[in-house]
């Protein structure tokens, strides 16, 4: 016969336990299957803003309940009072979520936020050229390249074996 499911609490791999015939079960498989939980973090500047998103990220979903981590409490304090707002933005982006999630909870963890990448490493990765020509090192760098490859009489072979010395001594 059908048993009712309780949401509270359920993960995945309670799914196992629950019988074939359940009507759920279903619906809540194919959820777990099928939902991009990497894309919710993605878009998360979206939903709350960029000011806001560098300090908070979700960070899972367990039964009826989306947990957000945030650098300090007075960010949790603050968002537990916008949490209906915060819901309406998920729900905009995310509508399959919505008769899932039915509450906010936050969690505090400082180290998560400061072992993040800086902004110019990003710009680094983004565009691979780790030195600004106008950083020391380059143009140490520079100066030893120049003292090995300045007798080649071909400029532009010359600017690229430069160029590939600096990059190859940098990483």
């Amino acid at each position: 016969m059908f048993k009712k499911i309780v949401f509270k609490g359920l993960n995945y791999s309670d799914l196992d336990h629950v019988g074939e015939h359940d009507i759920k079960r279903d619906e809540l498989k194919s959820f777990y299957m099928t939902f991009d939980f990497l894309e919710l973090i993605k878009r998360w500047p979206e939903i709350v803003g960029d000011k806001l998103a560098k300090v908070t990220s979700p960070l899972k979903i367990k039964g009826d309940c989306l947990f957000i981590l945030t650098i300090h409490s007075s960010y949790s304090q603050e968002l537990s009072f916008l949490s209906e707002t915060i819901k309406k933005q998920i729900f905009k982006s995310f509508p399959e979520l919505r008769t899932i999630i039915q509450k906010l909870a936050f969690q505090t963890q400082e180290s998560f936020f400061k072992n993040l990448p800086s902004e110019a490493n990003k710009i680094e990765e983004q565009t691979g050229q780790a030195l600004h020509p106008q950083n020391p090192k380059y143009r140490i760098l520079k100066l030893e390249a120049e003292k090995l490859f300045g007798d080649i009489e071909d400029k532009e072979f010359r600017e690229k074996l430069i160029s590939i010395f600096i990059q190859s001594k940098h990483l």
